[in-house]
Protein backbone atom coordinates (compact mmCIF):
# COMPACT_ATOMS: atom_id res chain seq x y z
CA UNK A 1 0.00 0.00 0.00
CA UNK A 2 1.04 3.77 -0.61
CA UNK A 3 -0.74 6.46 0.76
CA UNK A 4 -0.44 10.02 -1.15
CA UNK A 5 -2.14 12.45 0.34
CA UNK A 6 -5.45 11.26 1.11
CA UNK A 7 -5.58 8.27 -0.77
CA UNK A 8 -4.38 5.12 0.24
CA UNK A 9 -3.62 3.10 -3.39
CA UNK A 10 -3.22 -0.87 -3.76
CA UNK A 11 0.23 -1.69 -4.86
CA UNK A 12 -1.05 -3.41 -8.29
CA UNK A 13 -2.88 -0.18 -8.78
CA UNK A 14 0.43 1.05 -9.51
CA UNK A 15 2.45 -2.12 -10.59
CA UNK A 16 -0.10 -3.64 -13.19
CA UNK A 17 0.02 -3.10 -16.54
CA UNK A 18 -3.19 -2.01 -18.53
CA UNK A 19 -4.63 -1.12 -21.76
CA UNK A 20 -8.45 -1.66 -22.85
CA UNK A 21 -8.76 -3.55 -26.04
CA UNK A 22 -12.22 -3.34 -27.11
CA UNK A 23 -12.28 -5.22 -29.91
CA UNK A 24 -11.31 -8.42 -27.65
CA UNK A 25 -13.49 -7.56 -24.99
CA UNK A 26 -16.19 -6.27 -26.32
CA UNK A 27 -17.11 -3.97 -23.67
CA UNK A 28 -17.96 -6.81 -21.25
CA UNK A 29 -17.45 -4.35 -18.02
CA UNK A 30 -21.05 -2.83 -19.29
CA UNK A 31 -22.45 -5.69 -19.88
CA UNK A 32 -21.62 -7.75 -16.86
CA UNK A 33 -24.07 -10.18 -15.57
CA UNK A 34 -25.26 -9.34 -11.48
CA UNK A 35 -27.71 -7.37 -12.13
CA UNK A 36 -25.84 -4.17 -10.19
CA UNK A 37 -24.86 -1.56 -12.57
CA UNK A 38 -22.02 1.12 -12.14
CA UNK A 39 -22.01 2.46 -8.47
CA UNK A 40 -22.80 6.41 -8.65
CA UNK A 41 -21.65 9.42 -6.44
CA UNK A 42 -24.89 11.29 -4.90
CA UNK A 43 -23.54 13.92 -6.97
CA UNK A 44 -23.42 12.24 -10.44
CA UNK A 45 -26.56 11.47 -10.17
CA UNK A 46 -28.23 14.66 -11.35
CA UNK A 47 -26.05 14.59 -13.79
CA UNK A 48 -26.55 11.44 -15.24
CA UNK A 49 -30.67 12.17 -15.32
CA UNK A 50 -29.90 15.60 -17.52
CA UNK A 51 -27.56 13.34 -19.83
CA UNK A 52 -30.50 10.84 -20.62
CA UNK A 53 -31.83 12.96 -23.59
CA UNK A 54 -28.48 13.32 -25.27
CA UNK A 55 -28.08 10.03 -24.57
CA UNK A 56 -31.19 8.50 -26.58
CA UNK A 57 -30.73 9.32 -29.95
CA UNK A 58 -27.34 6.89 -29.57
CA UNK A 59 -29.73 3.90 -27.59
CA UNK A 60 -31.15 1.36 -28.90
CA UNK A 61 -35.55 1.21 -29.17
CA UNK A 62 -35.71 -1.05 -26.06
CA UNK A 63 -33.20 0.71 -24.16
CA UNK A 64 -34.87 4.13 -25.14
CA UNK A 65 -38.48 2.63 -24.34
CA UNK A 66 -37.49 1.85 -20.46
CA UNK A 67 -35.81 5.07 -20.05
CA UNK A 68 -38.92 7.12 -20.79
CA UNK A 69 -40.59 5.01 -18.01
CA UNK A 70 -38.07 4.97 -15.79
CA UNK A 71 -35.60 6.27 -13.11
CA UNK A 72 -31.69 5.62 -15.04
CA UNK A 73 -30.92 5.29 -10.48
CA UNK A 74 -31.40 2.98 -8.94
CA UNK A 75 -31.03 1.95 -4.67
CA UNK A 76 -31.03 3.95 -1.37
CA UNK A 77 -29.06 6.89 -0.72
CA UNK A 78 -25.31 6.18 0.02
CA UNK A 79 -25.69 3.23 -2.61
CA UNK A 80 -26.45 4.63 -5.75
CA UNK A 81 -26.11 2.52 -9.14
CA UNK A 82 -26.81 3.03 -12.58
CA UNK A 83 -29.82 0.20 -13.81
CA UNK A 84 -29.51 -2.50 -16.17
CA UNK A 85 -31.41 -4.78 -18.42
CA UNK A 86 -31.82 -8.00 -17.64
CA UNK A 87 -29.11 -7.98 -15.04
CA UNK A 88 -27.06 -7.24 -17.11
CA UNK A 89 -26.34 -4.59 -20.31
CA UNK A 90 -26.36 -1.38 -18.73
CA UNK A 91 -29.37 0.85 -19.64
CA UNK A 92 -27.21 3.49 -21.76
CA UNK A 93 -25.15 0.32 -23.53
CA UNK A 94 -25.52 0.68 -27.01
CA UNK A 95 -23.76 -1.83 -29.80
CA UNK A 96 -20.90 -0.75 -32.24
CA UNK A 97 -21.00 -3.95 -34.11
CA UNK A 98 -20.22 -6.43 -31.01
CA UNK A 99 -18.68 -3.75 -28.84
CA UNK A 100 -20.75 -2.36 -25.83
CA UNK A 101 -20.29 1.44 -25.42
CA UNK A 102 -21.44 3.69 -23.48
CA UNK A 103 -24.03 6.31 -24.91
CA UNK A 104 -23.57 8.94 -22.55
CA UNK A 105 -19.49 9.41 -22.91
CA UNK A 106 -21.06 9.35 -27.12
CA UNK A 107 -23.07 12.16 -26.39
CA UNK A 108 -20.15 13.95 -24.47
CA UNK A 109 -18.03 13.20 -27.29
CA UNK A 110 -20.29 14.58 -29.56
CA UNK A 111 -20.98 18.00 -27.82
CA UNK A 112 -24.46 17.26 -26.31
CA UNK A 113 -23.85 16.67 -22.77
CA UNK A 114 -21.61 17.90 -20.40
CA UNK A 115 -21.24 14.48 -18.20
CA UNK A 116 -18.73 11.93 -19.65
CA UNK A 117 -20.47 8.77 -17.29
CA UNK A 118 -20.12 7.64 -13.62
CA UNK A 119 -16.97 8.05 -12.72
CA UNK A 120 -16.59 4.42 -11.65
CA UNK A 121 -16.82 3.44 -15.25
CA UNK A 122 -14.50 5.92 -16.19
CA UNK A 123 -12.14 4.69 -13.62
CA UNK A 124 -12.78 0.70 -13.97
CA UNK A 125 -10.95 -1.43 -13.59
CA UNK A 126 -9.37 0.78 -10.54
CA UNK A 127 -12.78 0.64 -7.81
CA UNK A 128 -12.93 3.10 -5.05
CA UNK A 129 -13.48 1.70 -1.76
CA UNK A 130 -13.94 3.88 2.11
CA UNK A 131 -12.12 3.00 4.90
CA UNK A 132 -12.62 6.61 6.14
CA UNK A 133 -11.23 7.78 3.03
CA UNK A 134 -10.64 6.50 -0.36
CA UNK A 135 -8.95 3.18 -1.23
CA UNK A 136 -7.88 2.47 -4.45
CA UNK A 137 -7.80 -0.79 -5.49
CA UNK A 138 -7.39 -2.95 -8.68
CA UNK A 139 -10.45 -5.12 -9.70
CA UNK A 140 -9.02 -7.87 -11.79
CA UNK A 141 -11.54 -9.85 -13.57
CA UNK A 142 -11.03 -12.45 -16.10
CA UNK A 143 -13.41 -10.22 -18.36
CA UNK A 144 -10.41 -7.37 -18.66
CA UNK A 145 -7.34 -10.22 -19.79
CA UNK A 146 -7.42 -8.52 -23.27
CA UNK A 147 -6.63 -5.47 -21.66
CA UNK A 148 -3.64 -6.80 -19.82
CA UNK A 149 -2.22 -8.66 -22.41
CA UNK A 150 -2.49 -5.47 -24.46
CA UNK A 151 -0.80 -3.65 -21.58
CA UNK A 152 2.11 -6.01 -20.90
CA UNK A 153 2.92 -6.00 -24.83
CA UNK A 154 3.17 -1.88 -25.36
CA UNK A 155 4.53 -1.60 -21.73
CA UNK A 156 1.85 0.58 -20.59
CA UNK A 157 1.10 1.18 -16.89
CA UNK A 158 -2.89 0.83 -15.50
CA UNK A 159 -2.67 4.50 -14.07
CA UNK A 160 -1.11 5.61 -17.72
CA UNK A 161 -4.25 3.45 -19.32
CA UNK A 162 -6.42 5.97 -16.86
CA UNK A 163 -4.67 8.78 -17.18
CA UNK A 164 -7.87 10.72 -17.39
CA UNK A 165 -10.21 9.09 -15.48
CA UNK A 166 -7.46 9.08 -12.49
CA UNK A 167 -6.77 13.09 -13.26
CA UNK A 168 -10.72 13.71 -13.52
CA UNK A 169 -11.05 12.27 -9.99
CA UNK A 170 -7.70 13.56 -7.91
CA UNK A 171 -6.56 16.64 -10.34
CA UNK A 172 -3.19 16.53 -12.20
CA UNK A 173 -0.75 17.17 -9.64
CA UNK A 174 -2.06 13.90 -7.50
CA UNK A 175 -2.12 12.37 -11.07
CA UNK A 176 1.56 13.25 -11.78
CA UNK A 177 2.73 11.97 -8.06
CA UNK A 178 1.07 8.89 -8.44
CA UNK A 179 2.54 8.18 -11.94
CA UNK A 180 6.15 9.10 -10.66
CA UNK A 181 5.29 6.34 -7.74
CA UNK A 182 4.37 3.54 -10.53
CA UNK A 183 7.18 4.47 -12.64
CA UNK A 184 9.52 4.00 -9.61
CA UNK A 185 7.69 0.53 -8.56
CA UNK A 186 7.13 -0.93 -12.10
CA UNK A 187 10.07 -3.47 -11.65
CA UNK A 188 7.55 -6.39 -10.79
CA UNK A 189 4.09 -5.37 -13.58
CA UNK A 190 1.77 -8.21 -13.62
Amino acid sequence: MILLDHLLIQEQVLTASFSCDLKRCKGACCTMKGGAGAPLLEEEIDQLRQAVPAALPYLPERSRQWLSANDPVTGPQGDRSVECLDEADCVFVYYDGAVAKCAIEKAWYGGTSAFRKPLSCHLFPIRVANFGGPYLHYEKIDECEPGRDRGQQTGTLLVESLRDALVRAYGQELYDRMLAAAQGEAGDQS
